[in-house]
């Protein structure tokens, strides 16, 4: 092979790396994705039976324009349950979870500015837990990983008495505003939310998670 050969060979090379690296950064320009943690305030009906509780978040899809974008949402929600509730029960201790996986088209008032309010919503799929505890203890067999050695131990457990799971349709709608940390995508974000589990007896389940994340 000629050097004539050789260096046209690299240059197709280098030609190639260039145009596949611009054809992924494309691809990545029109992908998002966020991640989040806050506090979720419970509200009719579940605001007179749960504390207020947490939630975690995660977010990620494509982005169909400078303003609107196609994203699937999963979030998950926990509170305890309050004083009141547990005295109806009749049980020390329970908490009720909500997780769901909804699709949540966001529209960005203001793309091209440092603080970029927002506005999301959509309907999902929602999983709704409700668990009764009680103290309780266990016999087992604990282990010294230093000297090697195994003896009998009783230890104090969580003992679930009752668990109810149920999956339902919701919807949520919500706003947030986002704030560029510098780099061209990296932002933090900060957004509430009104979801709604549709229950099929008494009042639907009604709560608002307030969270706090990055997004890129």
């Amino acid at each position: 092979m000629t050097t004539r050969t050789k260096l046209n060979s690299l240059a197709m090379f280098c030609l190639a790396v260039l145009l596949s690296t611009n054809a992924t950064a494309q691809v990545t320009d029109h992908l998002n994705i966020s991640a989040g943690a806050g506090f979720t305030d419970p509200t009719g009906r579940a605001g007179r039976n749960l504390n207020t509780g947490w939630n975690l978040d995660f977010r990620g899809g494509f982005n169909a324009s400078r303003h609107f974008l196609l994203d699937l949402d999963f979030n998950y929600n926990y509170w305890g349950l309050n004083s009141a509730a547990l005295a109806r029960v009749g049980e020390p201790g329970g908490n009720s979870s909500i997780w769901s996986l909804s699709f949540d088209p966001v529209y960005r008032l203001a793309p091209d500015h440092k603080l970029d309010p927002y506005v999301l919503g959509g309907p999902g799929l929602y999983r709704w837990n409700l668990s009764l505890t009680r103290p309780g203890t266990v016999s087992t067999l604990v282990c010294d990983p230093f000297f090697g050695f195994c003896f009998p131990a009783v230890v104090g457990v969580t003992q679930v008495v009752a668990s109810n799971t149920s999956y339902k349709l919701g919807a949520n709608v919500g706003a947030g505003l986002e704030v560029s940390l510098g780099d061209r995508r990296l932002k933090a974000f900060a957004e509430a939310r009104y979801s709604k589990m549709f229950t099929t007896h008494g009042s639907d389940l009604e709560f608002v998670p307030v969270t706090f994340g990055l997004r890129w």
